[in-house]
């Protein structure tokens, strides 16, 4: 009998399903508090759509560190939606690609551990992701990509 009231708290508690999230990247590179960091806007279309806040740390093409934070919305949100919760998380690797500006030209198998969440996802306290970014050809500006997430 115990177990079987375990069983159930368990699954009382557990707010979200426990699985692989896909999402489709678009935004922008925004000024970085520090001389060697990107920063990026990125919205998040998918299983968990959103706002994502990324900021990566680099030594020359290569990500060194940095933290990631994904607000999630509702599918199909108005203005008058509310957050669902937030993911947040710390980037522990990656490759870049930089222009000749030395704005981000690519960001590929870019590692998130995440870390904790908010909401919906306060029962999540641990699990990765993978981010992929690349400028769009025909606008650099404009930055494309995906994020895997599993919890």
């Amino acid at each position: 009998m115990k177990q079987v009231l375990l069983i159930l708290a368990l699954v009382l508690v557990a707010d979200v399903s426990l699985g692989t999230y896909n999402n489709t990247l678009n935004g922008s590179q925004t000024a970085a508090p520090e001389a060697e960091g990107i920063a990026l806007n990125l919205t998040a279309s998918g299983d968990l759509p959103g706002m994502s806040r990324v900021n990566l740390h680099r030594n020359g093409q290569s990500v060194t560190g940095g933290n990631f934070r994904l607000i999630v919305i509702p599918q199909n949100a108005d203005a008058a939606s509310s957050e669902r919760g937030h993911l947040v998380g710390t980037i522990g690797s990656g490759t870049l690609t930089l222009t000749e500006e030395g704005t981000l030209a690519s960001a590929s198998d870019v590692q998130v551990t995440i870390q904790s969440g908010t909401g919906e996802f306060a029962s999540v306290n641990s699990g990765t992701a993978t981010l992929t970014i690349t400028s769009n050809a025909e606008n650099p500006t404009q930055l494309n990509g995906t994020l895997v997430l599993n919890f």
